[in-house]
């Protein structure tokens, strides 16, 4: 499965290997995948003093797209909501097209 990974700053080699890693790890739950796209956003919100890390991922499979998205306090914790998401979908994708 071929991946994209966009962000407005430079994302670290562990992080993009985390990514790579869940995404991989999505495979298990359906063999054909096409491709995947994945978007960090860091968001600050300066009213409440509070930062949120923000992950949308788009998974295209054969005659569907599938978008998950979460937000955490760490971009870790995100990718990890945003796999386990796509991951419950992928599932349910699975299943209806049996």
């Amino acid at each position: 499965m071929k991946f994209q990974l966009e962000a407005p700053f430079q994302v670290s080699e562990p992080m993009q290997a985390l990514i790579k890693e869940k995404l991989d790890k999505l495979e298990n739950f359906f063999d054909r995948i096409t491709s995947a796209q994945v978007y960090l956003k860091d968001d600050i919100n300066r009213i409440h003093h509070k930062e949120n890390r923000t992950v949308e991922m788009r998974v295209e499979v054969p005659g569907n797209s599938l978008f998950a998205s979460d937000s955490a306090e760490t971009f870790e914790k995100a990718i990890a909501e945003t796999a386990h998401k796509m991951e419950r979908q992928l599932k349910k994708y699975k299943a209806q097209i049996r």
